[in-house]
C-alpha cells in the first residue's frame, strides 16, 4: 500500500505505449479492470489506446456507443466499421437478434439498415421488423428492391399494403411473376384507380344534382317543387355523405352553391305558393262543380234505367240501388255548397234532385200501369201471330198451287240481249205474244188453286176473319194508347216490341195497296208503250203489246179497271184500225232505212261504238217493219250498205285481236322465262327477279277470257315454287326484324343508356344485314324499329344535356379558377393549382380540355417569361454589383466593407472570386482585350497587336487542347490578380463596358 503512493498505474502513464501495454494485462471479467477499460475507451485521448480497450471489452453495446459519441475521425471510423460487420454476422464482435433488431429500429441510419436488411435473410422473416425498417427508410427504389428481391408472398403482400403510389405499383407490375401477387398489385391499382375517380365522380353527381336543384326555380307547380326539392335534399345528403374525400375548396364551394340554390328554391317557393293556393283553390272547387254535374248525369241515367228498363220487374235492391244514387248526390251538392260553388249550379243541381226524388216516389204506381201495358201488348203480338200464321197459310197454298214456273229461266246475257233487241222482228212479237197468252191460261189455273188452298186454311187453322183481327188489333192499339199516356217514360223495349207488332198490321195495309198501286201503274206503262209504238209507226209491235196489255187488264181489281177504263177503250179503238194496214204503213219506210244505212256507210267513223249502235238501231228499225212483196232488193241494198258501215269496226276488232295475240304470245313467254329460274339463287336476288316478273305480268295487254283463264292457271302453278320460297325468306326476315323490334324496345326501359345506344347500334347494323320483310310488313316493322330507336335516343340526348350542363357547371368553375390564379405567385403554388385543375378537367369533353389546356399554356407561357424577365435582371443587378465591387472594393483592396445587398447579389461564385484573389498566369491587361474579344467589344486601336496575339492565342487553346476560356472565366482571372492600381484604372472601365453591354457574362 505504501508503494502505491510512490508507483501510479501503468494505464494512468503519459505514454500511449505503456497504456497500451497495461490495456494488455487487464480483464474484462474483473470489475476493476472492466471500468478502467471503459475509461480508457471512452476519455482516453489517444486514437489507439481508445480502440485497444473497445476491442479488449469486445462489446456490441460499447463499439455502437463510441460510433455515436466518439470525437477522433479515427475511432469513429473504426467503431462505424466494427457495428456494421457486426450487424453484417462478420468479425468476432458478438450480437445477439433482439440487439440487432433494437438498433436497427431506434438507431441505425438508413444506409446502414439498407445494407444489413438485404445481406441479412433472417431479419426479412420479422414481417413487422422489416415494414417499420422500409417505413423509416422512407426510399421506394429500396422498398421495391425489397418486394422483388427479397421478400416472400407474405411479405410481399405486406409491403403492397402500405403502397399507395400509382407509379410504383406500376413499376411492380411489369417485374413481378409471381401470378396471385401480380392480381393483387393490378387489384390495388385498379383501387387507387378507384379512389382517385370517387372525388370526380362525387362532384359530377352532386353537380347533376344541384343543376336539378337549381331548374325548381323554373318551375310553377308548388306540390311538384316541394317533393322533387325533398327528394334532391334527401340526394344530395346521401352525396354529401362522402364528402370527406372532397378537398377543403372542393366542399366549401359544394357548400356555398347549394346554400345560394337553396335561398333560390325557397325565395321562388315564398314567391308563388300565395297564387299557386289560390288556384288550387279554385281548382279543388272546380272539380267539386264537375263531381257534382257527374253525380246528377249518373242519378239522372239510374233513374232513367229504373224507369227505362226495369219498369216492370224492378226489385226494391233496384231501387234501393237508384236511391243511394240520387243520396250521394245530394252530398256533393252540400259539399259544394259548403266551398261556395256556382249560385246557378247549386240551383240546377237542387231542382235536379228534387226531380229525381219526385221521379222515386212516383215510382210504384208507375210500375202499375207499365205491368198493365205489359199485358196489353202480348195481346198485340198475339193477334200479330194469328196474322203471319194467316198470310203464311196463303203463301204455301200459292206455291202449291202453282207447281212449275210459268216462264224459264233465262241467263242474265239472255236478258241484256232480249233488252237490246226488243221490238226487232215481227216473229219474237209472236212468240212472245203466244208465250203470254200461255201463261195467263197457266195462270187462271194457278188463282183457282190457291184460293181453294186458302178457303181450306182458314177453315183449319183460324176462326177469325181478317176484318175481324183489324178490328181487334184497332182496339187494343186504342187501349195500348192509353195506358201509355199515363206513364212518365216509356221502356224503349216496349216501344220496339209495340213497333214491331203494330208494324205486321201496317205492312199488310200496305202491301194491299201497293199491290193495287203496281197493277195500276203496270197498266198504264202498257198503254203508254202501245200509244208510243203507234205513234212510232210500228204498229205490229203495238198490236203485240196490245194484247199483252188486255190480258193484264182483266186480272187487275174492278176498280182498277174503273181507272183506265177511258184509256184502255180508246187505245183499243186504235190498235182496231190498225190491223190490216201494217204493209201500207211500212212500205215508205224501208227505202228510207236504206238510205240512212247508205248514207251511215259513207260517213267517216269517229267513235266505233257509236258506229255500232247506229247500225245495231237501223237493223232494229228494218225488222220492226216486217216482210213486203219487194223485200228481197230492199233487204240486200239495205244489209250491203250495213256491211261498209261495219267494216271499219271489223278492221278495227281485228287491230284488236292482233293485240290480244301479241300479249298471249308475251305471257306465254314470260311463264316460260319463270319456268327457267334457278331456284337455287340467293333469296334477295329471287325476290328481285319475282317483282319485276309479276309487274311485267300485269303490264301485259289484254288476252281473251277464255285464254287467260288457262294463262292464269299455268302462270300460278309456275311461279308458285318461286312464290313460295321467297315468302318463306320474307317470313324468316320478318321474324328476325321482329325480335330486333322487341329488343330495340326493350332497351328504352334499361338505365344504362350508354350500353343501351351501343347495343341499339348494333341492332340498326343487324336490320340493314336482314333482307326485306315483304310489302305488307316492311313498313311497319321499319316504323316500329325507328320509333323504338327514336324513344331511346331520346334519352341518350336528355341525358347528355344534362351530362353537359354539368360539364359547363364543371368548366366555369375551372376556368374561374384559372383566370383567378395570380401569375406572380410562387411557381410551386401555380403548378400545384394547375395540376388540380388538369386532374379535375379529365373527364370534360375534348374542347373544353382544349380551351382549358390552352389557359394553362397561356399562364404557363407568361410563368416563363416572367422567370426570364426575373433571370434578366436578376443577371443585371448582379452585373450592377460586381462593377460597384469592381469600382470600390476592388479598386481599394478591401472587400469587407462590400454591403450585403451586394454580396446577396454577387453569388457564391463571385462572392468567392473577389475575396480570394491567386495569381494567374496571364496579365491584367492581356485579360482585358481577352474579355473584349470574346465578347465583340471593340479594343482601342493600340491593343490591335494585342487583340491578334491573343485570338490567336485563344484560337490555337480550342484547337489543340479542346479547351475554350469563357467570359466569365476571363473576368474571373481579372479579378484574380487583386486590387486594382491607378495605372490600371482604365483597363476597369473597358471591363466595366464590357459588363454593361454584356450582363450575360456574370450569370
Amino acid at each position: 500500500m505504501i508503494f502505491s503512493r510512490f508507483f501510479a498505474p501503468s494505464h494512468t502513464s503519459q505514454n500511449p505505449e505503456k497504456r497500451l501495454e497495461a490495456i494488455q494485462n487487464l480483464s474484462p471479467e474483473k470489475p476493476t479492470d472492466k471500468t478502467i477499460l471503459h475509461e480508457l475507451a471512452f476519455n482516453d485521448a489517444n486514437a489507439d489506446v481508445s480502440l485497444a480497450a473497445l476491442s479488449k471489452l469486445n462489446t456490441f453495446v460499447l463499439w455502437l456507443k463510441m460510433s455515436q459519441s466518439a470525437q477522433h475521425a479515427k475511432v469513429k471510423k473504426i467503431a462505424e466499421r466494427t457495428v456494421e460487420a457486426a450487424l453484417m454476422g462478420q468479425g468476432d464482435v458478438n450480437i445477439n437478434a433482439n440487439e440487432k433488431a433494437s438498433f436497427l429500429r431506434e438507431s441505425a441510419n438508413g444506409e446502414l439498415i439498407q445494407t444489413v436488411l438485404v445481406n441479412d435473410a433472417k431479419l426479412l422473416a420479422d414481417q413487422s421488423l422489416v415494414m417499420t425498417l422500409l417505413h423509416k427508410v422512407d426510399k421506394p427504389a429500396f422498398t421495391q428492391t425489397i418486394f422483388l428481391q427479397h421478400a416472400d408472398n407474405a411479405l410481399q403482400q405486406a409491403i403492397l399494403a402500405t403502397i399507395e403510389d400509382s407509379s410504383v405499383l406500376q413499376k411492380l407490375e411489369k417485374k413481378c411473376r409471381d401470378n396471385a401477387i401480380y392480381g393483387a398489385i393490378v387489384a390495388k391499382l385498379q383501387q387507387l384507380k378507384a379512389q382517385a375517380e370517387k372525388p370526380i365522380e362525387l362532384m359530377r353527381r352532386v353537380t347533376l344534382c344541384l343543376s336539378k336543384y337549381q331548374a325548381l326555380v323554373d318551375k310553377s307547380d308548388v306540390e311538384d317543387i316541394d317533393k322533387r326539392q325533398a327528394e334532391l335534399l334527401a340526394e344530395y345528403n346521401d352525396l354529401m355523405l362522402d364528402a370527406s374525400i372532397l378537398s377543403t375548396e372542393e366542399k366549401t364551394a359544394v357548400d356555398a352553391k347549394f346554400a345560394r340554390i337553396s335561398e333560390k328554391v325557397t325565395r321562388h317557393l315564398s314567391r308563388i305558393r300565395p297564387e299557386w293556393e289560390a288556384q288550387k283553390a279554385a281548382k279543388e272547387k272546380a272539380e267539386i262543380e264537375a263531381l257534382c254535374k257527374q253525380h246528377l248525369s249518373h242519378a239522372t241515367t239510374q233513374v232513367n234505367w229504373l224507369y227505362g228498363e226495369r219498369l216492370c220487374e224492378a226489385t226494391l235492391a233496384d231501387v234501393a240501388v237508384v236511391n243511394e244514387s240520387v243520396r250521394a248526390l245530394e252530398v256533393s251538392a252540400e259539399h259544394m255548397a259548403s266551398l261556395g260553388g256556382s249560385n246557378k249550379l247549386l240551383d240546377e243541381v237542387r231542382a235536379g234532385i228534387a226531380a229525381l226524388n219526385n221521379s222515386l216516389e212516383a215510382f210504384s204506381m208507375q210500375q202499375q200501369y207499365g205491368q198493365k201495358l205489359l199485358i196489353c201488348l202480348s195481346q198485340v203480338e198475339s193477334l200479330a201471330e194469328e196474322s203471319l200464321a194467316e198470310e203464311s197459310f196463303a203463301e204455301e197454298s200459292e206455291q202449291q198451287a202453282a207447281g212449275t214456273p210459268t216462264e224459264p229461266a233465262t241467263s242474265a246475257q239472255d236478258a241484256k240481249e232480249k233488252g237490246e233487241t226488243e221490238q226487232t222482228t215481227d216473229v219474237l212479237e209472236a212468240a212472245s205474244t203466244d208465250a203470254t197468252e200461255r201463261a195467263s191460261v197457266e195462270g187462271e189455273a194457278v188463282q183457282a188453286k190457291v184460293g181453294q188452298a186458302k178457303a181450306d186454311k182458314d177453315s183449319n187453322v183460324s176462326q177469325k176473319a181478317p176484318e175481324s183481327i183489324e178490328a181487334e188489333f184497332k182496339a187494343l192499339s186504342e187501349k195500348y194508347h192509353d195506358l201509355r199516356n199515363e206513364l212518365i217514360a216509356v221502356p224503349s223495349a216496349l216501344n220496339k216490341r209495340w213497333h214491331a207488332a203494330s208494324r205486321v198490321f201496317s205492312q199488310k195495309k200496305q202491301a194491299k195497296k201497293a199491290e193495287v198501286d203496281h197493277a195500276l201503274r203496270q197498266c198504264r206503262k202498257q198503254i203508254s208503250v202501245v200509244d208510243n209504238l203507234i205513234a212510232q209507226g210500228k204498229y205490229r209491235a203495238a198490236i203485240t203489246k196490245f194484247e199483252k196489255l188486255s190480258a193484264s187488264f182483266e186480272s187487275v181489281p174492278e176498280n182498277v179497271k174503273k181507272q183506265l177504263a177511258k184509256r184502255f177503250e180508246k187505245t183499243a179503238e186504235d190498235i182496231a184500225h190498225l190491223e190490216g194496214w201494217q204493209d201500207y204503213i211500212a212500205a215508205p219506210r224501208k227505202p228510207a232505212l236504206v238510205e240512212e244505212a247508205q248514207a251511215l256507210a259513207a260517213t267517216p267513223v269517229e267513235d266505233i261504238k257509236q258506229r255500232g249502235e247506229a247500225i245495231r238501231y237501223l237493223r232494229q228499225q228494218w225488222l220492226s217493219l216486217g216482210a213486203g212483196s219487194d223485200d228481197d232488193t230492199l233487204q240486200r241494198a239495205f244489209d250491203a250498205a250495213l256491211e261498209l258501215a261495219f267494216q271499219p269496226c271489223r278492221e278495227h276488232y281485228a287491230a284488236l285481236d292482233a293485240e290480244r295475240e301479241k300479249a298471249l304470245k308475251a305471257r306465254q313467254a314470260l311463264i316460260e322465262q319463270v319456268a327457267a329460274i334457278d331456284l337455287s339463287q340467293d333469296e334477295a336476288v329471287l325476290a328481285k327477279v319475282l317483282d319485276r316478273t309479276v309487274k311485267q305480268w300485269h303490264e301485259c295487254g289484254q288476252v281473251e277470257k277464255r285464254d287467260y283463264e288457262s294463262l292464269k292457271q299455268r302462270w300460278n302453278k309456275t311461279i308458285s315454287p318461286l312464290q313460295t320460297k321467297v315468302n318463306q325468306w320474307h317470313g324468316m326476315n320478318k321474324k328476325a326484324k321482329q325480335e330486333l323490334v322487341a329488343k330495340a324496345s326493350a332497351l328504352s326501359a334499361q338505365e344504362d343508356i350508354a350500353s343501351a345506344t351501343e347495343t341499339a347500334q348494333q341492332l340498326q347494323h343487324d336490320w340493314k344485314a336482314i333482307g326485306h320483310a315483304g310489302k305488307r310488313d316492311e313498313s311497319r316493322l321499319w316504323r316500329e324499329f325507328r320509333l323504338a330507336n327514336d324513344a331511346l335516343f331520346g334519352r341518350l340526348k336528355e341525358q347528355r344535356k344534362a351530362q353537359s350542363s354539368a360539364f359547363n357547371e364543371t368548366f366555369n368553375t375551372l376556368f374561374t379558377q384559372l383566370n383567378a390564379i395570380d401569375s406572380e405567385s410562387d411557381e410551386s403554388a401555380i403548378a400545384t393549382s394547375i395540376q388540380d385543375i388538369e386532374t379535375r378537367a379529365k373527364d370534360l369533353p375534348g374542347a373544353m380540355r382544349a380551351k382549358l389546356d390552352k389557359k394553362i399554356t397561356g399562364i404557363q407561357k407568361q410563368q416563363q417569361t416572367r422567370a426570364q424577365q426575373r433571370h434578366v435582371r436578376k443577371v443585371q443587378q448582379r452585373a450592377q454589383s460586381v462593377i460597384s465591387v469592381l469600382s470600390e472594393s476592388l479598386r481599394a483592396g478591401d472587400f469587407t466593407s462590400i454591403s450585403d445587398d451586394d454580396a446577396d447579389l454577387l453569388g457564391k461564385r463571385w462572392k468567392s472570386a473577389l475575396s480570394k484573389p491567386t495569381p494567374v498566369q496571364q496579365s491584367r491587361h492581356w485579360l482585358t482585350v481577352a474579355l473584349e474579344a470574346a465578347t465583340d467589344i471593340p479594343s482601342p486601336q493600340s491593343d490591335n497587336s494585342m487583340r491578334t496575339n491573343v485570338q490567336l492565342t485563344m484560337m490555337t487553346a480550342k484547337l489543340e487542347k479542346g479547351e475554350s476560356l469563357s467570359p466569365a472565366q476571363l473576368l474571373e482571372d481579372w479579378i484574380a490578380h487583386g486590387k486594382v492600381d491607378d495605372q490600371e484604372t482604365h483597363l476597369l472601365e473597358r471591363v466595366v463596358n464590357v459588363l454593361d453591354n454584356n450582363p450575360e457574362v456574370v450569370a
